[in-house]
């Protein structure tokens, strides 16, 4: 080919590219999908390659639950970690070369802590490396339609090969659940308890948005703040996914405003085409989101890149008088209303369970439940031995007699058990309103 045609081709590629530039350069993708029907209420840029960051972990878990049904692991199995999974960066737990804990336990971790050293740990004990894990992780995205991503690490540490979209991580969630509901209240759970810390879980999803009930937090500074979350309400579940936000905080409250608009819209019928109809229109590699000059942490351990990316905060419009917004106007109206005075009562909820963890998911299912109610007294898990076993049940205490009441009649309407008496001191409670440690990374 002579020179000429060469440098027409260039400059035809290059004016391609430039035509396509708005879709490289998204600030955010979002989707939101019916999970039952697979149907979309709402996308932006669903198709846009991006990097998943900790969303990651979510494939690596569906591996390790496939691999729990079908026998080849076990809740109470001990794994160790390797040398490899000990030096991963933060979010870890701090594992030792050598140092065992359980399948569990390493699921726990994953999922409320985004551990990186249990999630290649799971990797190392169901692919022989991290390397053939992630070779797994990517022939089973293929099997699930999820045909934007690949995958080269259990953790979601910054890869440039380690990519996926919002459209294929609403597909992995929507199988996740599906494919294993016994197991979903592994996202569920509020906090995880290693070696004696309380740890709480990252995704503060499942207290600012009353139907939240899973899944799973991420961030690097290439990928920005990411967070699928997954609400359901009146039996009807929802799954969002958020890629890119630009804080915390921001991921959070973008997302609420997106479930608020997905319920708005499946309750009018507003449904698009099935996810598995959304076209990839676009080749173009993930944007990064944050630049090292604005990137909390070891910047370079994040992946971001050395140039100053333009910020604009995300706004999604949430539907007026949504579901939201009339509980914080009811938690407005419940906190100007005189005291009442009286003796404290205590508000039991279900039975007692044999795990903590069960007892966790309880708590959670009557949070959502109560709403605004939720926040009088104070939520606790209680741990009681009968007999020489050990049992675990949750409770509000610190309530006025007719709070308690209306405790138990919010409840039972949603088939809830409760009971209510006045209030006994336990001294082996645990209190669900601890301050957050700050010594980990944010994930």
């Amino acid at each position: 080919m002579s020179t000429l045609p060469k440098i027409r081709l260039a400059l035809a590629s290059l004016t391609c590219l430039m035509l396509q530039s708005p879709s490289a350069a998204a600030r955010y993708a979002a989707i939101v999908i019916d999970a039952d029907t697979g149907r979309v209420v709402h996308e932006t840029e669903s198709t846009q390659r991006w990097y998943p960051a900790s969303l990651t972990k979510v494939m690596t878990i569906y591996l390790t639950l496939s691999a729990l049904e079908s026998g080849r692991l076990r809740l109470n199995e001990t794994v160790f970690a390797s040398r490899h999974a000990a030096s991963q960066p933060q979010s870890k737990l701090g594992l030792r070369t050598g140092q065992s804990l359980t399948v569990e336990q390493a699921i726990m971790a994953v999922t409320t802590r985004s551990a990186n050293d249990a999630a290649v740990v799971l990797a190392e004990r169901l692919g022989g490396s991290e390397s053939n894990f992630a070779t797994m992780m990517t022939q089973q995205a293929r099997s699930l339609g999820m045909y934007n991503s690949s995958f080269e690490n259990a953790s979601g540490l910054p890869n440039d090969g380690q990519i996926s979209s919002a459209r294929d991580l609403a597909l992995l969630s929507a199988a996740l659940i599906r494919d294993f509901p016994q197991h979903y209240h592994f996202f569920s759970a509020t906090e995880f308890t290693y070696k004696g810390r309380v740890m709480p879980n990252t995704n503060r999803i499942l207290k600012s948005y009353p139907d939240a009930d899973g899944l799973k937090t991420g961030f690097t500074c290439g990928s920005g703040y990411n967070l699928i979350a997954s609400a359901k309400r009146n039996g009807h579940r929802l799954i969002g996914v958020l890629l890119g936000a630009h804080s915390s905080g921001e991921r959070f409250e973008q997302m609420g405003n997106l479930l608020d608009m997905g319920f708005a819209n499946s309750e009018r019928g507003l449904f698009g085409e099935h996810i598995s109809q959304l076209k990839d229109y676009s080749a173009l590699p993930p944007p990064y989101q944050l630049s090292s000059n604005r990137c909390a942490g070891s910047a370079e351990q994040m992946g971001a890149d050395s140039g100053s990316s333009r910020y604009e905060p995300i706004h999604i419009d949430a539907p007026h008088n949504s579901r939201r917004e009339l509980l914080k106007q009811q938690n407005q109206l419940a906190a100007a209303k005189p005291q009442r005075h009286g003796n404290s009562w205590t508000v039991s909820m279900g039975g007692s369970y044999p795990r903590k963890i069960d007892a966790d998911v309880n708590l959670q299912r009557a949070r959502n439940a109560l709403g605004p109610l939720a926040k009088s007294g104070q939520a606790r898990i209680v741990k009681t031995k009968t007999k020489g076993s050990t049992a675990w049940r949750a409770q509000w205490t610190g309530l006025q007699q007719d709070d308690s009441q209306d405790f138990c009649r919010r409840l039972r309407a949603r088939h809830m058990d409760c009971s209510a008496s006045p209030q006994v001191n336990t001294a082996l409670a645990t209190n669900h309103s601890k301050p957050v440690r700050r010594n980990q990374r944010k994930s």
